[in-house]
């Protein structure tokens, strides 16, 4: 596994995976989606791979480090905080 591999795996989590998911909650709460355990399923199976690689890769490499974007992680961070405070609120 080299550098180019675990930034891709990087790169898909945060840009593709969690926007996704995020997403797929903000659907089931405008009602168009129902839950299923499906899709929850494999979100989080794509997860753990996407982490467990992250992981075993910077055990190896311990100077290895991906930098996110500060803007789409604040914008991130507030998109989570609002389903979170309408889901409380709801």
């Amino acid at each position: 596994m080299n550098e180019k591999n675990v930034t891709l795996s990087n790169r898909l989590l945060y840009y593709l995976i969690a926007p996704g998911l995020l997403l797929y909650f903000v659907m089931i709460d405008a009602g168009f989606l129902t839950p299923s355990f499906l899709p929850l399923t494999m979100f989080g199976a794509i997860i753990i791979l996407c982490v467990a690689i992250h992981l075993l890769y910077k055990k190896k490499n311990v100077e290895y480090k991906f930098d996110v974007n500060k803007l789409y992680a604040n914008a991130m961070a507030l998109l989570v905080i609002w389903e979170l405070s309408y889901n409380f609120y709801k």
